[in-house]
Parts: structure tokens; C-alpha cells; sequence
């Protein structure tokens, strides 16, 4: 890789952080994975932590004062084991948070709507409130903060930058800043920010340009800070890719992603981190599940980048056998998990455009449409660059259809056949039931996802074919035919839920929700019939 070893970092985004139990479980995997440090992120964290005005009105500030209060011993807990353990610990948050917690511990900000209330809430957040939660934190090494666009003048958003960023280093703490909800285009707010501030603070970038999907181009803007160390962020729970309860194999896209970070970048790639769940769905776990694979590659990768990832599953592939497997019998299930990446990028996209919104089908028509403009750079460059059904060319919209029908029905007898595959190979295999299981249900959801995926893509390509070209009967009759296919396939999906369906985690149900594919079917049949 380069000169030296990027540090590996573990960024926990869940509720459970705050139990023990969790804690300690997380802080084996870390040891076990041979993880460097440990990012506690929730989105509060800091308003959590805050202390409150001394406007705040009394009838709050005990309960308030009790909540912060058991947080900072909680966390100087958590930062002893870590010192003793020789890890780091980080902690991150909203560089700019807006919330009812902070609305209540700082009234005086936001009782009337005068713009200068903004610029010195803002001073005050990060030239007194952040400093002073860590002065009680002297194990943490820093934050990582995400950036919003901000509502002061860039001014006074910079003067506010410079003082948290004096306020940290008088502590001895380190500062990384993260893009996360840049409004404004182009994405400029994270060089701005760094512009104004020292090389000494980092700027840590997802492995792709918005959110981290598999088989999207590397993020480019990677590159365009030179002088600051980088961060390179890895969401390998897959908020954009399945949420724990798909499989995709990432060990090849890992492999080139680090070996061209380590290149594009040198020795100023510091840190790589991978998140391992969500706070806003804190059920599903990366542990445990056939996914899990992907961590242990990176950790495996991050110090061998050279390493096969045939060699890197079988090693850890050991830890659910009960005795040796044959080299047919691992190469088979590699064969299996390799094949969950074309899968998911072939079924998750449009001609190499987004089609998804946090792993969820669209909600209507108008938010597709919304989805297949997104700036994601997508790998698949000559068809998601190439306007999709172009208005005035009526003949590359015909070629397009014929593409999506070719596009989804691979997808379909992939997963069909993956999914007979695991059924067969796996019984007779000396493995753990429990990883039996676990691969048997992630191919058995992968099914489901894949029919409601092709057969809503196709009704919305149809759609959106009488949009660009007329409604002509034999469209129309397409789009009738396409929308009673899908209501079919949500009352089988309704059964499958009450009866084996009801075996898998209760979130696969939020993931390929019923009612929200209804939703989608009566968005598409508005305005033609």
C-alpha cells in the first residue's frame, strides 16, 4: 500500500453503544479484527453531551444535567478500557446541530429569528461547548464532525471554524471534518472549510462521491485536498446496499478501492474506517451475518494488500467449520459470495442509475425520477452518461427498454439460481448450522428483493416511456399488465411475511415493505387511466 499502514478504525453508530454488554462485545471484534482505534458516533452525541445554558428554564435542567452527566462518566469508562487496551477512541457528531435537545439547553439562541442568533450560537457551540465536554473526556483523541451547509455568512462560518479548531489543539485534541450535507453544487463546503484551517486537520471522505454503494466509482474528490491527511470511509453495514440482510461480497472492490486510495493519495491517507451499523435501525447486525466477510477482509487487507481474496475467505471461512472442507467444497461457496456483488449491482440500479433510496424501493414516481438524477457516478459509465430515454430520439429509448428487460431478467435467474445453488451444496458441507442458516436466509431475501425490484423497475420504465413518447394503447396495456403483476407479487409478499417470512428479522419486512410498494403502484397508475 504505501510508505506505511493506514490506521483502521471501527465507527459504532448505534443506540447499544451505551450498554456495557454492547460495549465490550464491540471492543472483542476490535481486538479480533485487529482494529486500531474506536468512532462512537451518534447524530445528538454533542447536544447530548452539552452543558446546558444557565437560561435554561429549571423545571429542564435536572433531568438534562442528570442525562449529560451519566453520558461523561459512561465515556470516561469506555475511554479508560480503551487507553488500557491500546486503542484509540473518537468520538463524532454534527458540527452543526439542530435539535430539540439544543433548543431546550440553549432557549436564548432560539426564541426569535434574528439571523444573528445563528452566528453566536455557533461561536458559542464551538468555542466553549465543545471544548468544555472534552476537558471532562482526556482520553479521547478528537471529533470527527459532519458538516451541513451552514446558515451564517462564510464569514463568520470561518471565524467560527478557526476558534473550534484553537479550542481542540489547546486541549492536545485532533480535528477531522467530513463531508456529509453539502445542499449547495458544487460540493464545495468541505474544501472551503479546510481552506481556512490548518493542515493538521483531517478531512475524511466516503469511499464513493455520496453514500458508499457498491460498484459506483471511487470518490474523486479524494483528491482535490491536497496538504491534509485523509480519512476514507466505508459503510460495510450497507445503508445503500441491504442493511446486513443481503449478501454482497465486497473483498475485490475493497482490494482496488485501498490499492488506488494508497495510490491517489500517498502517504496522506491516514485512516480507513468502516462503519458496522445505523443508529436508526440498530436491530441488524454486521456480525454474524454473511457480510461479515467484508470486515474481515479489509482488516486483512489493510495490512496484506497483496492478499488473494480467495485465500483471505477461506482463513475466514475456518471459524464456521467443523472440520476441514475440501478445496471443491470452498471454492464452490466462494464462487456463491463472489457472485452476491454482480447480483447487487445488477439489481439494485437502472442502467447504472440509482433506483434505490437507503435500500428501500422508491416510495413514488416522482421521488424514481428524483433517484435517477443523483450525481453517484456510477461504474457503469456509457449507459448511466447516456440520457435515459431521451425525448426527441424515440430509437435509443426502444434500445434502453431492451436493455432494462435484458438487465432484470439476469438479475432474476442470478438470484434464482444462487439461491438453488446454497440449497443444494450447503447441507452436506461441515459447517456450523448457524452459518447454514444465515446464508440459506440471505439468498432466500435476496429472491424477494430481486422479483420486487425487476418487476417495479419494469412498470416504472414503462411509465416513464409514456411520459417521454405518448400514451399509446399498447403501452398502456403493458403498464395495466406490469401494475397487476406487482399487486400479485405484494399479496405473495404478504404471505410469505405471515408464514416462513415471519423467521427473518422483522426488519426485511421494513425493507421490502408492502404497503410502500402498493404506494409505488397507485403513484404509477395516476393520471392514465
Amino acid at each position: 500500500m504505501g510508505s506505511r499502514v493506514p490506521l483502521l478504525f471501527l465507527e459504532v453508530n448505534t443506540p447499544s453503544m451505551w450498554q456495557w454488554e454492547g460495549f465490550i462485545d464491540v471492543m472483542r471484534h476490535i481486538q479480533k479484527f485487529q482494529f486500531n482505534g474506536l468512532i462512537l458516533h451518534q447524530q445528538s452525541l454533542m447536544a447530548l453531551l452539552a452543558k446546558p445554558s444557565a437560561l435554561c428554564r429549571r423545571s429542564d435542567v435536572e433531568h438534562m444535567l442528570l442525562a449529560r452527566n451519566n453520558a461523561l462518566y459512561y465515556l470516561q469508562k469506555v475511554g479508560r478500557y480503551c487507553e488500557e487496551n491500546h486503542v484509540q477512541l473518537w468520538l463524532q457528531g454534527e458540527a452543526t446541530p439542530n435539535n430539540h435537545e439544543l433548543r431546550r439547553k440553549f432557549p436564548e439562541y432560539f426564541l426569535s429569528d434574528d439571523e444573528r442568533n445563528d452566528a453566536a450560537f455557533l461561536n458559542l457551540f464551538f468555542g466553549e461547548t465543545l471544548p468544555e465536554i472534552l476537558s471532562h473526556l482526556p482520553t479521547v483523541r478528537g471529533l470527527r464532525l459532519s458538516l451541513s451547509t451552514p446558515t451564517v455568512s462564510q464569514n463568520e462560518w470561518k471565524h467560527a471554524l478557526q476558534r473550534l479548531y484553537q479550542s481542540l489543539r489547546l486541549q492536545g485534541c485532533q480535528l477531522v471534518l467530513r463531508d456529509y450535507q453539502d445542499k449547495e453544487w458544487p460540493r464545495q463546503q468541505l474544501k472551503t472549510a479546510l481552506d481556512v484551517l490548518p493542515n493538521d486537520v483531517r478531512a475524511s471522505m466516503k469511499a464513493t462521491e455520496l453514500d458508499y454503494r457498491p460498484g459506483f466509482a471511487n470518490n474523486p474528490n479524494l483528491t482535490s485536498l491536497g496538504g491534509h491527511r485523509k480519512w476514507v470511509e466505508f459503510d460495510l453495514w450497507g445503508i445503500e446496499y441491504g442493511w446486513a440482510l443481503l449478501p454482497c461480497c465486497l473483498l475485490d472492490e475493497l482490494q482496488k478501492r485501498l490499492h488506488w486510495a494508497s495510490q491517489a493519495l500517498g502517504d496522506e491517507l491516514e485512516a480507513v474506517t468502516a462503519r458496522i451499523n445505523w443508529e436508526w435501525l440498530p436491530s441488524n447486525s454486521l456480525i454474524g451475518s454473511v457480510n461479515e466477510l467484508n470486515l474481515y477482509g479489509l482488516s486483512r487487507l489493510i495490512r496484506s494488500p497483496l492478499a488473494e481474496p480467495r485465500d483471505i475467505f477461506g482463513e475466514w471461512l475456518e471459524a464456521y467449520c467443523l472440520r476441514p472442507l475440501s478445496q471443491q467444497e470452498i471454492d464452490s461457496l466462494f464462487a456463491i459470495f463472489t457472485s452476491s456483488y454482480d447480483w447487487m449491482c445488477k439489481t439494485s440500479s437502472l442502467l447504472g442509475r440509482v433506483l434505490q433510496r437507503h435500500s428501500q424501493l422508491p416510495l413514488d414516481f416522482e421521488q424514481a425520477l428524483q433517484l435517477l438524477h443523483m450525481d453517484t457516478r456510477s461504474a457503469n459509465w456509457s449507459q448511466s452518461f447516456q440520457p435515459l430515454m431521451p425525448s426527441d430520439d424515440e430509437p435509443v429509448g426502444e434500445q434502453q427498454m431492451q436493455l432494462i428487460t435484458l438487465e432484470k431478467q439476469k438479475s432474476r435467474f442470478l438470484a434464482e439460481y444462487l439461491r438453488t445453488q446454497v440449497g443444494k451444496k450447503l447441507p452436506a458441507m461441515a459447517l456450523t448450522e448457524t452459518f447454514k442458516q444465515s446464508l440459506i436466509d440471505a439468498w432466500e431475501r435476496a429472491f424477494w428483493y430481486t422479483r420486487a425490484s425487476s418487476y417495479v423497475t419494469h412498470a416504472f420504465a414503462l411509465r416513464l416511456w409514456i411520459r417521454k413518447y405518448g400514451d399509446h394503447p399498447a403501452q398502456r396495456e403493458q403498464l395495466r399488465l406490469a401494475l397487476q403483476t406487482l399487486r400479485q407479487y405484494v399479496a405473495d409478499l404478504e404471505h410469505w411475511f405471515s408464514t416462513s417470512g415471519s423467521l427473518h428479522p422483522y426488519t426485511f419486512r421494513l425493507l421490502l415493505d408492502p404497503q410502500r410498494i402498493l404506494n409505488l403502484v397507485e403513484s404509477l397508475e395516476r393520471d392514465i387511466s
